[in-house]
């Protein structure tokens, strides 16, 4: 059987890595537009800070040769042949699978900000945009970078920013950063923990009306607020304001898509027999629970997959939401469902600005659903499992030594 993986990403290499150890019988290739052989997506802002793109790879160039996978990169699939089984590459390359899987991932999401589009704009998804984030700094003329967003990628971008000595500024219109990851109080607790950690400037509840390019190196931004209009100009302009799915390959193939991505039952198959789909390019909402542009949703999706195109049937329950990082040295983990909401409690509150540790459980019907946690991560393994469990308010107290 000849397993055809188009993606190299989270989903892709770990679902190559689990038919490998279950299987040495089948071929496997991998196919990526990227010319860089897997790595880790979070270790990229390394490549901005000095390091060579190959200490940052997942395994040694050797591995995939040692386990018989065939690593094609540079190669863009611009169609699949559902019919004939088959993949075509840019370059007019044909290759034949009995069964595929695709996990392309996602894109950044570029806004509809007027002039956006009419000069530079650095987004960081791979090792080239962090080689060319290197650049732009290197040669920067007034070390003044923007940072359109305020999620993870906006926050790691300015610190790693800051390590090379070049000033950024975070714009968004939450009030406060990391908003999928934290509550309203928790979110400016870390704003208050980071404003005294590195160089940053925040530019909160703002929206940017347009993008004005004097040059290739001036930018200037007009922004709106509550009191009005006004500019903010910088020398380079990075964007991370999300991602999204690019659709176009699996809609032409007659994959059915839906909202967001491509449709999969619980066994991560799509419409098309043989043909699977795991990680970002998935429609999420069909698992309820389950969040889009997440790690382990990935590795947990390419591992259901991997199993199923060897052959058993194993369904994917979902993925509990978890986020757990170090910033700037603060820690910060987020677990399961921190919305607020009717019927949500919150318990096992400390708030210690002196000791940089923030910690909130949430509760629903009296059952423990989700926790944030700023500055330690002491207990994290242990809520995780509670989580997990649904468990009551007084188990969770106990278990954490916690006071009413």
């Amino acid at each position: 059987m000849h397993v055809i993986i188009i993606g190299t990403g989270h989903a892709g290499i770990n679902a190559a890595s689990i038919m490998r150890q279950n299987s040495d019988e089948i071929d496997i290739t991998m196919v990526s537009e990227d010319r860089f052989p897997p790595y880790p997506r979070p270790s990229i802002y390394k490549i901005i800070l000095g390091k060579s793109p190959s200490q940052i790879f997942r395994y040694p160039e050797n591995w995939y040769d040692k386990n018989n996978i065939n690593l094609l990169l540079g190669h863009c699939v611009i169609k699949i042949r559902c019919q004939k089984k088959s993949i075509i590459c840019a370059d007019k390359s044909e290759l034949k699978y009995d069964k595929l899987l695709i996990a392309t991932g996602s894109k950044p999401f570029i806004p509809p900000i007027p002039g956006i589009r009419d000069g530079p704009l650095y987004c960081l998804r791979n090792i080239d945009d962090a080689l060319a984030i290197r650049e732009k700094a290197e040669r920067s003329t007034t070390g003044k970078a923007t940072i359109l967003g305020g999620g993870l990628l906006s926050v790691e971008l300015a610190k790693t920013l800051s390590d090379i000595d070049i000033q950024p500024t975070i714009i968004d219109r939450s009030p406060y950063l990391l908003r999928k990851q934290l509550d309203p109080e928790g979110g400016q607790f870390l704003n208050r923990l980071l404003d005294k950690t590195f160089d940053t400037s925040f530019i909160f509840n703002t929206i940017s009306e347009q993008i004005i390019r004097k040059n290739d190196e001036e930018v200037k931004i007009e922004l709106r607020d509550h009191s009005g209009l006004w500019t903010h100009e910088c020398d380079f302009l990075c964007n991370a304001t999300g991602v999204r799915n690019d659709n176009t390959l699996p809609r032409d193939a007659g994959i059915t898509i839906g909202e967001y991505a491509i449709v999969v039952n619980p066994f991560m198959q799509t419409n098309i027999p043989d043909v699977y789909a795991a990680g970002d390019a998935v429609n999420i909402d069909s698992f309820p629970g389950s969040k889009f542009g997440i790690i382990p949703t990935a590795v947990d999706q390419a591992k259901i997959a991997a199993i199923n195109i060897l052959g058993t049937r194993v369904p994917y329950t979902g993925t509990l939401p978890w986020t757990t990082l170090k910033i700037a040295g603060i820690d910060l983990t987020s677990i399961g469902d921190i919305e607020l909401g009717p019927g949500i409690e919150e318990k096992g509150i400390i708030r210690d600005f002196q000791q940089r540790i923030y910690q909130k459980l949430f509760f629903k019907e009296g059952k423990i659903q989700g926790a944030i946690l700023i500055g330690s991560k002491i207990n994290v393994h242990q809520i995780k499992t509670l989580i997990i469990h649904h468990e009551k308010w007084e188990v969770v107290k106990n278990e954490l030594n916690l006071e009413e």
